[in-house]
């Protein structure tokens, strides 16, 4: 993509946003999202970036989180989401996102970029392998139910119908 502008998430991006999260498999209320914009940016260490094209449309979103571990002197990077418009994949778009989060992983003293992929999101791995991205783990999740019992919205409980398995298969990312 030629003219594209990568900027601060903005409360104005929510209807859009919706839309791609949707895309990436989390529908959410769009009403919810400026809510959600706001504690992210109010937290240290964590970056939510839009890109626009040349006529001003959000196509992408990424999030980056940096936090401290133990086991290392410098914060860890984690990209949390990175889901580009349907109509816009393909164009750079994905790849310009990813580099200005690494960049912004840099300038904050991180040494790596690490995140999670579901396993059916095989385009995906490719997308990232293509970047330099490496297998290097697993990731496992447990799914908490809330206080009244139910499962978290958008969940199942691994022991429902088909167990741990249809429990991976609903945790997406």
């Amino acid at each position: 993509m030629d003219s594209l502008t990568i900027r601060p998430a903005a409360s104005g991006d929510s209807a859009t946003l919706g839309r791609l999260l949707e895309q990436l498999g989390y529908p959410t209320n769009d009403a919810e999202i400026p809510e959600r914009i706001e504690k992210l940016h109010a937290r240290a260490g964590t970056m939510v970036l839009v890109a626009e094209n040349e006529e001003g449309a959000l196509v992408g979103v990424v999030t980056v989180h940096l936090f401290q571990t133990l086991h290392a002197d410098e914060p860890a990077a984690w990209l949390t989401a990175l889901v580009v418009e349907e109509e816009a994949r393909g164009q750079g778009v994905g790849s310009a996102l990813v580099a200005r989060a690494e960049e912004w992983a840099i300038e904050h003293g991180a040494l790596r970029l690490s995140l999670t992929s579901a396993l059916h999101r095989e385009s995906a791995h490719e997308f990232y392998k293509a970047r330099d991205y490496e297998h290097t783990g697993v990731r496992l999740t447990k799914v908490f139910v809330n206080r009244s019992g139910a499962a978290p919205r958008g969940e199942g409980r691994s022991s429902r119908k088909g167990g741990a398995r249809d429990a991976r298969n609903r945790s997406r990312g």
